[in-house]
Formats: C-alpha cells, sequence, structure tokens
C-alpha cells in the first residue's frame, strides 16, 4: 500500500497574489507568479515500510516538502494524501495532530526540562499511566537507552538525545516518519552507525520514513531510495546504484557525485569518439543520432597505466596532484592532445608519482550521454 502520496504539489511561502482581469473587463481575479513557488508539479510516491531520501543542495525546498506533508503549510495547487486519504489540497488541510506522521528535527527538539522518560512520553496523553509507562519501556528497549531514563538530554551523548527523538517519534506509532538532516550534529563515527542502527529500527518497525539530507552518503546508507530535488520539483527516483550510474541529466550527474566530461560522438552501436580515442559501451547506443554529444565518465572508470611503448593506444597525461582518500587515491591528470587541452580525475588504488606520465584507459562501461540541453541520451 502507498503511505504517502504527493500529485503536482505547488507550494509558495510568498502568496501574495497579483491582481489581472481579462479583456470584458470582468472582475479581477487573483494568480500567483511562478517566481513565488518554492515547490511546483512536485510528484512523490512511498510504500509502506519503504525508507525514501530526499536528496538536495541547500534552498531547494526540501524543508518546505516535509512542512507540507506535516501540514504546517497549505498547498497553492496539487494534492498529498496519506494512506489513501487526502490530507492537503488548495482548498482544506488536516491539522498536523490528525495525520498521525511522526517528525525528527535536525536539533531533536528535546525538552531540555524534562527526563528522558517524560521526552518519550510527552504525545501519549490518551494513554493511561500503566499504558504509557509500558510503551516507554518498550521505546527504551528499542533504541538501547534502557537504564537511562531518568536521565535529563543534557546528561546524554548527541547520539543518545538522537535515539530519544526517534523513540518519542515512533511512541505514537506514526504511519510514516518525517527526518529533516537528523544526523548533520553528530560527529562521523557515530553517525554512521547510527544511521545504520536507525535504519534497522525503522525497518523493525515496518515504518516507512522520509529522511531530507544534502550528504549523499548518508542518503545512500540510509535510504532504500533516492529522490533528487532541484528546482522545487523531484528531478528523479530510483535505487542510489541506478541514480549515480544513470542520471536523467547533467545536473543530477554532477550532484550525485565528481565526473569527467569529454565531447563525444556515437560512431557505431558501442563505440564513442573521444578527444582520448575510442570508448566502449557495454550497452548499445542509438546509431541514428548524429549530435554532438558530452560524455560523463565517473572518476573511478578512468584507469592509469604505466607508460608502454608497446601500447601506443592509450593517450599520454601528466599527473598533476594526488589527493589519499584512503581507499583510493584520486589524481588529477593533464592531457594535451590535437583537439585541445582537458583535465580528468580518476580514482584508483595503485599509487603513482606526482608529475609523472601516465596512459589512460575508460574501462568500457554503461556510457552516459548528454544532449545539448543536458538530458540524458535515451536508447
Amino acid at each position: 500500500m502507498i503511505a504517502l502520496k504527493i500529485t503536482e504539489l505547488a507550494c509558495a511561502y510568498n502568496s501574495m497574489s497579483h491582481k489581472t482581469s481579462n479583456k470584458r473587463g470582468l472582475p479581477r481575479k487573483k494568480t500567483l507568479r511562478n517566481s513565488d513557488l518554492v515547490l511546483s508539479e512536485l510528484d512523490l510516491s512511498i510504500e509502506d515500510g519503504e525508507i525514501v531520501c530526499l536528496l538536495g543542495r541547500s534552498g531547494c525546498g526540501k524543508s518546505t516538502l516535509l512542512k507540507a506533508i506535516a501540514g504546517l503549510i497549505q498547498p497553492v495547487s496539487g494534492t498529498i494524501e496519506l494512506h489513501g486519504k487526502e490530507v492537503s489540497s488548495s482548498s482544506r488541510v488536516t491539522p498536523p495532530e490528525q495525520r498521525g506522521i511522526g517528525m525528527i528535527f535536525q536539533d531533536y527538539a528535546l525538552f531540555p526540562h524534562l527526563t528522558v522518560f517524560d521526552n518519550i512520553a510527552f504525545g501519549l496523553k490518551k494513554l493511561t499511566s500503566q499504558q504509557i509507562k509500558k510503551r516507554v519501556q518498550d521505546m527504551l528497549e528499542l533504541v538501547n537507552l534502557y537504564g537511562l531514563e531518568k536521565r535529563y538530554p543534557h546528561e546524554l551523548s548527541g547520539g543518545q538525545q538522537q535515539r530519544v527523538a526517534i523513540a518519542r517519534a515512533l511512541a505514537n506509532e506514526p504511519s510514516i516518519l518525517l527526518l529533516d538532516e537528523p544526523f548533520s550534529n553528530i560527529d562521523s563515527q557515530v553517525r554512521q552507525h547510527l544511521v545504520r542502527e536507525i535504519r534497522d529500527i525503522l525497518k523493525q518497525q515496518k515504518v516507512a520514513g522520509l529522511f531530507v539530507t544534502h550528504s549523499r552518503e548518508e542518503g545512500f546508507a540510509f535510504a532504500d531510495t533516492i529522490a533528487v530535488m532541484g528546482q522545487g520539483r523531484i528531478m528523479q527516483q530510483g535505487t542510489a546504484f541506478d541514480i549515480y550510474h544513470h542520471p536523467n541529466n547533467r545536473f543530477i550527474a554532477d550532484f550525485m557525485g565528481a565526473g569527467n566530461v569529454l565531447p563525444a560522438r556515437i560512431e557505431d552501436e558501442f563505440h564513442v569518439s573521444t578527444p582520448l580515442g575510442m570508448v566502449e559501451s557495454t550497452h548499445r547506443l542509438p546509431v541514428n543520432n548524429n549530435e554532438n554529444l558530452e560524455l560523463f565518465i565517473r572518476p573511478q572508470m578512468v584507469e592509469l597505466k604505466p607508460v608502454n611503448n608497446k601500447e601506443n593506444s592509450y593517450p599520454q597525461a601528466s599527473v598533476i596532484r594526488q589527493q589519499f582518500m584512503g581507499k583510493n587515491i584520486r589524481s588529477e591528470i593533464h592531457l594535451d592532445c590535437c583537439q585541445g587541452s582537458y583535465q580528468l580525475v580518476s580514482e584508483h588504488s595503485n599509487p603513482v608519482s606526482e608529475n609523472s606520465t601516465v596512459q589512460l584507459n575508460i574501462v568500457p562501461h554503461s556510457l552516459v550521454l548528454f544532449d545539448a540541453d543536458g538530458q540524458v541520451l535515451k536508447n
């Protein structure tokens, strides 16, 4: 069943309208300029138990979308449905407390004057005291905080405070959980463990989740699917692997990670010509396309080889800078050829020396080609 369905949603903070009149001079009506919209024609769906990461740059409308889902903002147009029931439209908005939604904030929003127990029990007003005690104990065990119920938030670590926020949100048995950059205030080592732990908790409770972040790594680790947001709408939704390797446009490709861009032209069903020579595709290409295209290559597909005079087919380049990344080494390389100068990035495991000369090879893979408008070339 679909836990959340959003259809052609448009929202604006500046809802000031602009008066217009028709040619007959009839009463003026109010319209909203596109420049006023924060969200526009946005579509999104989440299945029961699915965790979706809303990934996008600052200012793209991620937090605005969460507020609209929570019922804090009324749409200009479009609808929001929770388990098949419409809760938001331009004509009506179901109050937040009647939506069955849990929300976790960036700063956790714990009450500093309340103990862990009382923070978790805060929203359980309709239960008896015995039911509240049982529910809170269950939540404490779920988030591994049993025995800490008498402590105050300032007596807890950042990770423990986050667990309290999770427990409080889950105590009301929400149908969907909204998480607004919940790991941003936690140091990196604790964050990796907490991401896995909270994902396991949501899966155990079979709660759908919408997780907002600008960190690709967090999104990859936490979510089942990724929804990339830009210009106030969902630009692509799918698994992290699919979006990373098969982006719909140049914006998504750049946002999902570093890449190299080379001019390219399709030569046959499995090859394109580039300044580096012929590059092989593992998937069939549309041979009827004669456009000048852009080939987008991830750094791990750029292979560096020692110079070997017997392999003259590989172009030579200079290593101008290196950065040790732990698992891999990132090298910036400079290439001069008859078509111009190019600077590429390669990620590899074998060390090479700075200022050395190497030979380049593009590993055959499913090629990503963009047209002049920055849209991916479809087969």
